[in-house]
């Protein structure tokens, strides 16, 4: 008697690549986001995470749109004269929960 073997196919999702050039460390600190159009309001939230190029943070406003630039400053105290500012742009935007949104920066330039 011959024997013989099943082979089974085994299909699984390729893991989509990894697009963050630099760890994220969850980090709540106050920053200032600041749209480079003044047609729009500058606004303080609190950070969720960042890395030495990015952050991301949450937001009720609606007008922020993937490649806005902005200026935005991490760890922001109003009337610090060692506020530092950074320019990245919007990169990605996340639809959240109760009608907020995540918005990822690339920094650009510190």
């Amino acid at each position: 008697m011959e024997q013989t073997t099943t082979e089974k196919a085994v299909i699984e999702a390729v893991p989509e690549k990894e697009r963050r050039g630099a760890r994220r460390v969850k980090i709540s600190r106050p920053m200032l986001a600041r749209p480079s159009d003044p047609k729009y309001k500058e606004e303080v939230q609190s950070s969720v995470n960042a890395s030495r190029d990015g952050l991301y943070f949450t937001t009720q406003a609606i007008h922020y749109y993937v490649r806005m630039r902005l200026s935005v400053t991490l760890g922001y105290s109003p009337n610090d004269p060692c506020n530092s500012t950074s320019f990245g742009e919007v990169v990605r935007i996340d639809w959240l929960k109760d009608d907020r949104f995540g918005i990822a920066v690339k920094i650009h330039l510190r």
